[in-house]
């Protein structure tokens, strides 16, 4: 008998007792692939690509590329890629091209995978001696600063699921990351733009014209390089390159406007380029293909975009809307650049819903809705009962219904967190549907998840893996360049409103070296940031922004500091241990799929 015939009849042998269906038979679901995502690979081959005379685009090395422009006077590298060790040895290829000195470093975005490898190029004293300019739009340093500390401990955890940190080398045998090779995160280093603009900013850089234009879309501070002398377009993540783009990513995000990337489209198209250079995938050339590839980019978002607002506009909610709005043929089918390796439309739908009118959906019985613990309870009693419900989902397992399969186990879950038979259905059926899966991040989502159903994320090790994808989104180089304002912005929304619920205080904080002063206060559960000390605090700490980075990157404490005499103390040192009671700052184990 085979083992799914031993399964079924387990499942569907009403006489049995429940005792028999403890545990499924041994059931051994092999890695595999996609078939049209494994031929996708073939296209991140390692490869350093000439474009025009003097352009040259490494591909395959990470999952972000790497660009360098040889100019008369020395290089301009255009984004760093997100490892130091694998950005070295883009360099080292570089360096058999040309030895002359890199003069620019160009940030085309705040995302990891385009700034974390720059000092594989440059060092920070060769920046300081002016000798290497970095240029970015405007806004990259705050995004940078920002984004793993507001909500750095959810996105970290999520951003893990969303690449497979955990997943073994079994599940990432011949895979890609969508628009690149898999991501390599380690070594993440920063060194702080010297040159930024708003909006355009066309400038001469080691002796070659160069224009940039801001083209928010995938990032808001996105920024293109054109350069007219050869008509090179080097289009960042605009064009996202090999892939339907991802308009929303699912480790979370905020809202990336369909409207502006479309008009960023538009924007690129209007050079008329010769040539351009994605930093994912390969290079593209002739004026009649890249604007080829640009128009289908854009009428791909356009026509998500416009369709989902259309049927919006007739009453339908997100369940409907992904399953009224598809790609018509022509552009479903334009390989590979709206194949959806990377993002999906329905996920896309999902967004744009949102984006408009948020997650009310028009129905009452939304707006109070019975807890979800409460829910499956009364479900599972109204299904018959527990052991009919498992039954059900084993029996969807069997006929191929995955998605009802792990529906039904979801139910049992959230009752016992702790059920065997129904977290193994629900891991099991995520196995299948990742492995099916022709989009990278739904792929990783579900096996990750099925990683945490059967016990291997436990909660030590969910947080030292967080721990790593936190430090490639605020790594040691970026600390050193967090803002007072922004780290005590986030003390704001770690207040605890019952160690807080009877404190009245306000803590000042001086730092000499930068001439800055702050104040929190504590209003019984409740915390408002001050620039400035108002007048009658009697509490305050007064230290260099120097200690306040080791206060950042854990080596030190304010109450260690305090005692130790490296922070000067105004007031009692007893309200200020109370005052420093009322955060929490512990990192939780953090459940995504249990719970």
């Amino acid at each position: 008998m085979s083992r799914f015939s031993r399964f079924s009849g387990l499942l569907l042998a009403a006489s049995l007792p429940f005792g028999a269906l403890a545990e499924l038979p041994e059931e051994r679901i092999e890695p595999s692939i996609n078939a049209e995502l494994a031929e996708h690979t073939k296209h991140f081959t390692q490869k350093l690509y000439k474009v025009a005379d003097n352009v040259y685009s490494a591909v395959g090395w990470q999952l972000g590329n790497v660009a360098m422009i040889e100019a008369p006077e020395g290089l301009i590298i255009v984004d760093t890629g997100e490892s130091v060790s694998e950005s070295r040895k883009i360099m080292a290829e570089f360096r058999k091209i040309s030895d002359k000195p890199v003069k620019a470093i160009v940030y085309t975005h705040f995302h990891p995978d385009h700034i974390n490898g720059v000092k594989a190029f440059v060092s920070e004293e060769q920046v300081k001696r002016g000798e290497v300019q970095i240029y970015a739009q405007e806004t990259l340093l705050d995004n940078v600063v920002t984004q793993g500390a507001l909500v750095g401990p959810i996105l970290g955890l999520r951003s893990a699921y969303t690449f497979g940190a955990a997943l073994p080398a079994s599940d990432n045998e011949g895979m890609n990351g969508g628009i690149g090779p898999l991501a390599k995160v380690e070594g993440s280093t920063f060194i702080a733009p010297t040159i930024t603009f708003k909006d355009k900013l066309d400038t001469t850089i080691a002796g070659l014209p160069v224009q940039f234009l801001h083209a928010p879309s995938e990032a808001p501070d996105e920024i293109v390089l054109f350069l007219p002398n050869n008509r090179v377009l080097i289009s960042a993540e605009v064009d996202q390159g090999p892939t339907l783009p991802n308009i929303h990513t699912l480790r979370g995000t905020k809202f990336r406007d369909p409207v502006l990337w479309v008009n960023s489209l538009d924007k690129l198209r209007a050079f008329q380029a010769d040539h351009m250079v994605p930093l994912h995938g390969q290079p593209v050339s002739g004026k009649d293909k890249v604007e080829e590839v640009l128009r289908m980019t854009r009428d791909g978002i356009a026509y998500i975009h416009d369709q989902t607002v259309r049927w919006m506009n007739k009453g339908l909610t997100p369940d409907e809307l992904v399953e009224k709005v598809k790609l018509p043929p022509h552009l479903a089918g334009y390989t590979p650049y709206l194949r959806e390796y990377y993002g999906t439309v329905k996920h896309s739908v999902r967004q744009i819903y949102q984006g408009y009118l948020g997650w009310f959906q028009g129905d009452p019985v939304a707006l109070d809705p019975i807890a979800p613990q409460e829910k499956a309870k009364r479900l599972i009693e109204m299904m018959g009962g527990h052991d009919k419900v498992l039954l059900a989902a084993g029996e969807a397992y069997l006929k191929g219904d995955y998605q009802w399969a792990a529906e039904l186990a979801s139910y049992a879950i959230s009752l016992d967190n702790d059920d065997k038979l129904a977290r193994e259905i629900k891991a099991r059926s995520f196995r299948k549907l990742g492995y099916a899966s022709m989009n990278i991040n739904w792929r990783n989502w579900y096996l990750m998840s099925a990683m945490e159903l059967e016990g291997k994320l436990d909660g030590d090790a969910a947080l030292q893996m967080t721990k790593g994808i936190r430090e490639a989104f605020l790594s040691p180089d970026m600390l050193k360049n967090l803002p007072v304002k922004v780290f005590l912005q986030n003390w704001v929304t770690r207040i605890d409103p019952e160690k807080s619920a009877d404190v009245n205080l306000t803590l000042g904080f001086v730092f000499p070296d930068i001439g800055e002063e702050w104040a929190l206060e504590v209003r019984r559960g409740v915390v408002q940031l001050h620039q400035g000390i108002p007048a009658g605090t009697s509490l305050k700490l007064t230290f260099d922004k120097i200690y306040l980075d080791t206060v950042i990157s854990g080596e030190n404490s304010l109450l260690k500091g305090a005692l130790l005499g490296d922070v000067k103390v105004d007031g009692s040192l007893l309200d200020i241990k109370t005052f420093l009671g009322c955060f929490d700052f512990e990192d939780a184990p953090i459940a995504l799929t249990v719970r």
